[in-house]
């Protein structure tokens, strides 16, 4: 994206509170407005019906006045006119958790994936959980193990919805002991910065320049940027893949992150 997007990205790693504090989930209704919009996309999931149900009721509760849902099954239905049309004016797009294969598959590249970019680029926000977190940037991870580190060359990369640049994102984090399909992620493409988030956090992204943390779990942010060696792209068929020099972060709520100059930020010294 050349051009800086004036939105935001509320980047969620999945089983965020729906009762209690719901902080995760209050910050995106708070970006709808008194009078704004919210739109949910099922796309990912194979139960849409249910999530529906949950996050208008979820949004309806933290004060949102009109929550609508985009149910889109096939790629035909993202073409629709009418499927576009329930964007016009929205405050907030929301895509539940799932699968980011059928967020893409489904939806890249349509008319509604192109009326999503223009709403972000003038200042809507564009939300994920889960699935839909994995599919913002532009390069998405879709499978790999992650709790064997001989197996980290073993992973899927796809093409995601380009509204984040250079990073890669992986959810339920801790959870599903992920480190290892993130450290290989990075080391495939350094560039990338990648991007591990914990059940029931998030990051909130402003302008495509820097984040803030918000929830109870942590972000860790893996950089490639300074590796000397991995083994990668050499030839081996077992052991553990060598890779030596990456930098990591872990970061808790209320904590900032330059996405562009790559390194955190103190509170209050972002200058």
């Amino acid at each position: 994206m050349s051009d800086i997007p004036k939105g935001s990205l509320i980047i969620i790693g999945g089983h965020e509170a729906k009762t209690g504090e719901q902080a995760i989930l209050s910050e995106v209704a708070a970006r709808a407005g008194k009078s704004g919009r919210l739109v949910v996309i099922t796309v990912a999931s194979q139960e849409p019906e249910d999530l529906a149900t949950t996050y208008k009721e979820v949004f309806g509760g933290l004060g949102v006045k009109q929550v609508d849902v985009l149910d889109i099954r096939t790629r035909e239905q993202a073409t629709n006119p009418a499927a576009v049309a329930l964007l016009d004016n929205v405050a907030v797009v929301f895509f539940t958790g799932g699968d980011q294969l059928r967020i893409t598959s489904q939806v890249g590249d349509t008319p509604v994936f192109q009326r999503m970019h223009e709403l972000y680029r003038r200042g809507a926000t564009i939300a994920g959980t889960s699935a839909g977190a994995a599919a913002m940037p532009a390069t998405m991870l879709i499978s790999g193990s992650g709790d064997s580190s001989e197996v980290i060359s073993s992973l899927g990369m796809a093409p995601g919805l380009g509204l984040l640049e250079n990073v890669v994102i992986d959810s339920h984090f801790a959870e599903r002991g992920r480190i290892g399909r993130l450290l290989g992620a990075v080391a495939q493409n350094p560039r990338n910065l990648g991007l591990g988030i914990d059940e029931d956090t998030a990051i909130v992204v402003e302008h495509g320049s820097h984040f803030r943390v918000l929830g109870s779990g942590a972000v860790y942010v893996l950089d490639g940027a300074s590796i000397a060696y991995s083994s990668l792209s050499e030839e081996r068929s077992e052991g553990i893949i060598t890779i030596h020099g990456i930098t990591m972060h872990v970061l808790g709520t209320g904590d900032l992150f330059d996405l562009r100059g790559r390194r955190p930020l103190i509170v209050g010294q972002e200058q």
